[in-house]
């Protein structure tokens, strides 16, 4: 393990560790942890184009003895390009990291556009994997009419057909971010529903996730978040039916952004799923849920 890179705003947030690994290949991985060193191990993918400083339930994975680890994908914040990858090869990237950083055991957990790779670790790693979690989880985006129920569709079209325009829009958001952190909230927050503009105007909410938008461009722009949007768009490479470990499927019943249906798909799907709806929340539910996740995905549920 090493000591993070340079941070684009700072450093990172005070309860949070940052490090990083050199993989075998010659490429850096990057996370940031929360919780005690040795606690039991959760490793979060954030969604697009959360970074890994989005994760905000310190003191709850304190008080449950929960360690989670939210990693960078391949090009985006401190992670190095991985160009060509795939979504089933996220699996021998986190197999990799798990190993290093001294655990064979573990949870897994996905937020929105991130759940397709915590279902890659389920289905490649299920020696290793001994629980799933799908947080605001978007449906199959590799398959036909998924994309089209979101909020966000345009914008996954743009990275679909018009990567470069897609990377310099994330660029800029970037750098607005770094520069005038209030205004670039306010514009990220306008496509949101009301229910989730609520969420972020708290102060906390607002100055973590400001932090994880700009690092997820520092260094590189928005070519790595392009790029990870057209890998989640592109052939996955395994079959989510396959996966037998149990799988939590946290949704909020206000939820545009994965519409109420993507989560119905997993439920579906999945041999062992675990639906857990929540009548008040939005996309942003784990916000004001963090305590019941981290509860079904310790150790002692399962």
């Amino acid at each position: 393990m090493r000591k993070g890179r340079r941070l684009g705003m700072g450093g990172p947030p005070t309860e949070a560790r940052a490090g990083e690994v050199g993989l075998a290949d010659g490429r850096v991985l990057a996370y940031a942890e929360w919780g005690p060193p040795n606690g039991w191990p959760v490793l979060h993918f954030p969604g697009i184009p959360d970074g890994r400083f989005s994760w905000g339930g310190g003191s709850a994975c304190e008080e449950r003895d929960i360690r989670v680890i939210a990693v960078d994908r391949p090009g985006v914040g401190g992670s190095d390009p991985k160009p060509g990858r795939s979504v089933v090869d996220w699996a021998s990237d986190v197999e990799e990291l798990a190993e290093q950083l001294g655990f064979n055991r573990f949870g897994v957990s996905g937020q929105s556009a991130g759940g397709a790779y915590a279902l890659a670790c389920a289905r490649q790693l299920d020696d290793q994997v001994e629980v799933v979690g799908l947080i605001s989880a978007a449906g199959r985006l590799d398959l036909p009419g998924f994309v089209g129920q979101m909020h966000t569709a345009r914008a996954w079209w743009l990275a679909d057909h018009l990567p470069a325009a897609m990377a310099l829009l994330y660029s800029a958001s970037g750098q607005l971010t770094r520069r005038s952190p209030a205004m670039a909230l306010r514009l990220i927050a306008s496509n949101f529903p009301k229910i989730d503009r609520a969420v972020l105007e708290r102060p906390d909410v607002a100055a973590r996730l400001q932090l994880a938008y700009a690092e997820a461009t520092y260094g590189r722009g928005g070519r790595g978040l392009a790029d990870d949007m057209r890998t989640v768009l592109s052939p996955w490479g395994f079959d989510p039916a396959e996966i037998r470990v149990p799988v939590y499927v946290f949704h909020g019943r206000h939820d545009t952004v994965a519409p109420p249906a993507h989560a119905e798909h997993w439920i579906e799907t999945l041999a062992d799923a675990r639906p857990v709806w929540f009548d008040d929340a939005g996309h942003l539910l784990i916000e004001d849920h963090v305590e019941e996740i981290l509860d079904r995905l310790s150790a002692a549920e399962n």
